[in-house]
């Protein structure tokens, strides 16, 4: 079987007709949008995907221009969209659940993110997807490794302090500081330009969304430094839309949605591989951080300032944030 992301990089599918008479559940799913990104690749193959396991009774439209980006959650919950596709680090201020994998030095890969989603973090998310945001999950997936994209090396601890960095969770922002960076907030069109201009001195950013961006034009360096490599997204449906779907149609999307989610998953460095090609092909170039260098990084002096932060919102929420680490690192062995 072809995998998600060699469909949508290759021949798109063919469009289904859907005669009015035949369809009985029309959706419109929200999104922002992620050219060249695992998010947007898989959520632009569901229409037709929906459409088929369906025999044409269920016709979703993709609209990536109605909500912005804090609000795809938000939207749902209320029900001012009927589905939405959510990026984790929208919500991890709030949510300190979602920014788990941002946690430096515990989930480096996404192999060690899939075990623990499929251990206990996948429901973990389906129940606060659904007590939180009155939602249904549909699938999950995961952007491309977040790399640090910069003008200049960042290769060393020294190299970080002074550097405006764009970052897109609050658990980067911490390390960050404690590494005497400066996390800047500028708009994801604005970076291209603001990088030339000088006005930041990198991203940490995906690297497939990076590249469609063009970040490999205006940047000569990408860096691994493996501090929370995993940035996740979901696709949600209103609990009470979801409700009045016919049983039978439900079982069909969830499979479908399940089968788009477990392709992305198995296909993420296919399709990460392709586009670290292509932005070669740009002329950046790649540096992954050494084990010693990592061994300077990942320090109480750089990390406990994060874990704390995290904690502390954990408690606030209600959540027990120690436990749920120490699980992490039992599941992986570390």
């Amino acid at each position: 079987m072809k995998s998600l992301f060699r469909l949508a990089a290759g021949a798109c599918l063919s469009v289904l007709a859907i005669s009015a008479t035949a369809q009985e559940v029309d959706l419109t799913m929200v999104m922002i949008p992620g050219p060249g990104s695992t998010y947007q690749t898989a959520i632009e193959t569901v229409p037709d995907r929906i459409a088929a396991a369906t025999d044409g009774r269920v016709q979703v439209t993709i609209n990536n221009s109605l909500v912005k980006g804090t609000q795809l959650a938000p939207s749902v919950r209320d029900g001012r969209a009927q589905m939405s596709a959510v990026l984790h680090p929208y919500l991890s201020s709030g949510d300190p659940l979602m920014g788990l994998p941002h946690l430096p030095g515990l989930i480096e890969s996404m192999e060690e993110y899939k075990f623990v989603w499929d251990a206990f973090y996948g429901e973990m998310l389906a129940d606060i997807w659904l007590d939180k945001w009155n939602s249904v999950v549909l699938a999950e997936g995961a952007f491309c490794t977040q790399n640090l994209w910069s003008t200049t090396p960042i290769q060393s601890i020294e190299d970080f302090k002074g550097k405006k960095v764009r970052v897109n969770n609050t658990e980067s922002a911490t390390l960050l500081n404690a590494l005497g960076a400066k996390p800047t907030p500028i708009a994801w069109g604005e970076i291209p330009s603001a990088l030339q201009r000088g006005l930041i001195d990198g991203i940490m950013a995906s690297s497939c969304a990076g590249y469609q961006q063009g970040f490999g034009k205006v940047t000569t360096y990408l860096q691994n430094w493996k501090t929370g490599p995993i940035v996740g997204w979901a696709m949600l449906v209103n609990k009470d839309v979801w409700a009045d779907v016919p049983a039978d149609l439900q079982e069909l999307i969830k499979a479908e949605m399940h089968a788009i989610q477990e392709e992305g998953f198995h296909g993420y460095y296919e399709y990460q591989n392709m586009m670290e090609a292509k932005i070669a092909e740009q002329g950046a170039e790649f540096w992954v951080a050494p084990d010693d260098k990592l061994a300077e990084l990942f320090v109480p002096e750089y990390t406990d300032g994060v874990y704390d932060a995290w904690y502390a919102r954990a408690d606030e929420a209600g959540v027990d944030g120690r436990a749920i680490v120490a699980r992490v690192r039992t599941v992986l062995g570390k």
